[in-house]
Order: C-alpha cells, then sequence, then structure tokens
C-alpha cells in the first residue's frame, strides 16, 4: 500500500515527527542549562580575575611607595612581601587556567555549531579569552626578566614593570569581564527566542496532526456513519463523498460498493420478479445492474444438440444490427459455449483479438462489432423443458470485468436464470392466449 495513503503509516510518521521535535526540545533545554552554568562559571572566574589583577596593582603601588632603602628592610620584603607577590601571580595564573576551562566545554558543547557563529557575543568572548591568556603569558615572562634572579629579586623594577602596564591590564580584565557578561546575556535572550520557537514548531506540528486527524479521519467517519443509518432506513444506493485517506478512503469505497450492490439486489429482485417476456427481463436486468455489473451488452443464447441461437439481447438498439443470431457448435465459439455448460461458466477475455484470428466466425465478428465488448462471460442453466441457455454479459472497457464485477455476476446469477424462466413461460402464455 502506498506510504503516503496509509493512515497508520501517517500516524507513526507524524508520532516520531512529534517525539522528535519533544526530544529536540528537551535535549535543547538540558544543553542550555548546562552553558548557562558554564557561562556563570566563567564570569565568576573573570570577576576572581578582575579582583586579583586590582590587589596586584594595589601591591605594587604599595611597594613603589614604601620601597626599602637598607639591606635589612630589602631582605625582610623578600621573605615577605616577594612571597606574597608571588602567590598573587600564582592565583591570577591559576584563575586564567579556570576560566579557560568553560571556553574549551563551549567549544565542544552540542550548541555550538547551532546558536555559536563567528560573530556572536559567546564568540567574541572566547576570542577576548585566548587573547588575555596569551597577553597574561607576555606579561609574566617580561615581569620575570625585571625581578632577575630569584635569590636577588629587583622588587622596585617589578613594581615599576606592574604600574607601567596597569593600564592595560586594566583595560584587558574590564574588557574581557564585559564580554563574558554580554555572551551570559546573549545567550539568555537566544536561547528564549529559540525556545519559543521549537515549542510554537512543537504546538503546530500537534495541531496540524489533530486536524488532519479530524480532517481525514474524523470526518470521513462521521458521514459515512451517517448515510450508513440513511441505508439502513431503506435509502438503498446512497453514496457517501470519498474523502478520507488511506483506510478511511477505504471505508467510504468499501461502503459505497455494498450500498452500490444492496441498491442493486434490492432493484434487481423487486423488477425480476415482475410478469414480462423474456425481452423485458433481459431490459430490466440491464437497467439495474449495467453501473454495478459494468456490463455493456446482456444476450441469451439457446443452446440446441446442432448450435446456438441469439434469442435476444439488449440494449434492443445493438440487438437489432445481429444479421447472424447462430453459431454452429463445430466452430471454436460454439466449442467454447459447449464447454461453458459442463464448467457452468463462460469466460472470454480479449474478444477483439478472438474476432480478429477467428475471422469465419461470423457470429463472433458481429458480437464484437455491434457491442465492441472485450470481455464477455455467461452463465449456463436449464429451464424445465429441458432447454439449455446461457446468460451472457458483455464489458465493453478495455480491461474487461474486473474480479469484483465477475463475482457479483456470478452470485446474481441463479436469480437472473430464474426470472428469465418465468420470462420463457410469460411468453408462451401470452402466445397461447
Amino acid at each position: 500500500m502506498n506510504l503516503r495513503k496509509n493512515i497508520m503509516a501517517q500516524f507513526i510518521v507524524g508520532a516520531l515527527l512529534l517525539v522528535l521535535c519533544l526530544f529536540a526540545l528537551t535535549f535543547s533545554q538540558q544543553q542550555a542549562s548546562v552553558v548557562q552554568n558554564q557561562l556563570r562559571d566563567w564570569q565568576g572566574h573573570i570577576s576572581a580575575l578582575e579582583l586579583d589583577v586590582a590587589n596586584i596593582q594595589q601591591q605594587a603601588q604599595h611597594y613603589k611607595l614604601n620601597a626599602p632603602r637598607d639591606f635589612e628592610s630589602y631582605n625582610r620584603d623578600v621573605a615577605v612581601f616577594y612571597k606574597q607577590f608571588q602567590q598573587r601571580l600564582a592565583a591570577i595564573s591559576q584563575t586564567t587556567q579556570s576560566a579557560n576551562i568553560p571556553t574549551y566545554s563551549l567549544q565542544n558543547s552540542a550548541m555550538f555549531s547551532l546558536l555559536f557563529s563567528k560573530d556572536s557575543a559567546i564568540d567574541q568572548a572566547i576570542k577576548a579569552q585566548l587573547s588575555w591568556q596569551e597577553f597574561w603569558g607576555t606579561f609574566l615572562k617580561n615581569l620575570e626578566l625585571e625581578i632577575g634572579s630569584p635569590s636577588e629579586p629587583r622588587l622596585e623594577w617589578a613594581a615599576d614593570h606592574i604600574i607601567a602596564t596597569q593600564e592595560n591590564l586594566s583595560k584587558r580584565t574590564h574588557s574581557l569581564h564585559t564580554k563574558v557578561q554580554l555572551a551570559n546575556t546573549w545567550f539568555s535572550q537566544s536561547y528564549e527566542l529559540v525556545s519559543w520557537a521549537m515549542s510554537a514548531v512543537v504546538l503546530v506540528l500537534i495541531s496540524s496532526i489533530l486536524a488532519l486527524f479530524a480532517l481525514f479521519i474524523v470526518r470521513p467517519i462521521v458521514s459515512t456513519t451517517k448515510v450508513c443509518e440513511e441505508v439502513a432506513a431503506g435509502h438503498y444506493g446512497k453514496k457517501v463523498a470519498v474523502n478520507g485517506v488511506g483506510e478511511a478512503k477505504q471505508l467510504q469505497e468499501a461502503f459505497n460498493d455494498l450500498s452500490s450492490r444492496s441498491k442493486l439486489f434490492m432493484d434487481m429482485l423487486g423488477d425480476i420478479n415482475k410478469p414480462g417476456d423474456v425481452p423485458t427481463k433481459l431490459q430490466r436486468i440491464y437497467n439495474s445492474g449495467k453501473d454495478a455489473l459494468g456490463c455493456s451488452w446482456i444476450g441469451l443464447m439457446v443452446m440446441d444438440d446442432n448450435r446456438a441461437q441469439l434469442d435476444s439481447s439488449v440494449p434492443a438498439a445493438l440487438d437489432a444490427n445481429f444479421k447472424h443470431r447462430h453459431v454452429t457448435l463445430n466452430k471454436a465459439f460454439g466449442r467454447d459455449l459447449v464447454s461453458a455448460l459442463e464448467t457452468k461458466w463462460l469466460d472470454l477475455p480479449a474478444l477483439r483479438q478472438l474476432s480478429i484470428k477467428r475471422h469465419d466466425e461470423r457470429f463472433l465478428r458481429e458480437l464484437h462489432k455491434n457491442t465492441m465488448a472485450q470481455h464477455i462471460v455467461g452463465y449456463p442453466f436449464k429451464c424445465p423443458k429441458h432447454n439449455e441457455f446461457i446468460l451472457m454479459f458483455a464489458c465493453n472497457l478495455e480491461a474487461g470485468f474486473s474480479q469484483q464485477e465477475t463475482d457479483i455476476i456470478k452470485a446474481l446469477s441463479k436469480l437472473m436464470a430464474d426470472g428469465i424462466i418465468d420470462g420463457l413461460s410469460y411468453g408462451a402464455d401470452k402466445s397461447a392466449a
């Protein structure tokens, strides 16, 4: 069955899309929470970094103002100030390394490729962090050169170096702190928009699934139910507009077929039992069942020991065109008729090709010429006087009778044959009168 028209397949696809959207929404929320925590940690490290830089600058200013002028004070500062100074520098380096951890995590985040473009605030903050790390490494190397030997450090030179780079240090730490703050704000605003968009997609998908379900499943079932009630009330032949898909469409088509059959059965049951001769009976059968049976011509063949004779057929306009109405039983078509008496069914597809192939059979050629039939089926039966008949049905469609139409003809043939036998008796009674 076509996947597009299968309701179960459509339901599964819709459910999978909904599940995927919900999963994507949940996953994005989890990732967003992780990213927000990383940004908060990063901002906390940068705040601590800014404070440490301010402290070391303050320490350098203090030392410059109170630099010792004798060896005793210098040795004391080496033992106390230099140790504290080294601890401050190590703290800044450690904070810088700690601040690098969230940047690595953000770059490897599942949301990075979706939200963190080259121009995003987070990308700019990451670049600022990398720039600060490079700057701090250069600053430490230059500071070590100013300090000289750790055993006899030039503390005043180190203080001068820090004071000289104070403005650049403050500017860079403040810029980094600002960009991390902006990245945090930008991400919160951006993800809020993404979250609303994804929620809207989920709502639209759910609404679409419900609307399609109501349109193509609920509505067809409701309309079919109403027509079912009308048919149950005796309005046979009522049909429902086919507006469903998949199984709902199949239900409507099956109901329409069932309704047509019920009307056919009821009409034929009523018409076939009305008094009338054979042509009248055939015309009633044709009128009642031409649409449901798919037939374009109905004829009655009378069989005897030597030949088969077309007794009558409908429509009457086609019947009048037959010039040769008998078939000798030694011809191929005659043998087909005799065989049908034994098998209780006649089935001749591709009648056009048969009429060309059997060019010496006049009746067969006229049958195709007059009716344009492509397919002939027939039901053999006997009357109480032991006459044998074949009730034949012709279809002029290229594909011939469908299996369903053939099954209906087979199911009704006995009823039709009984009506025709009554017509034979009616005709005999009428002739005697």
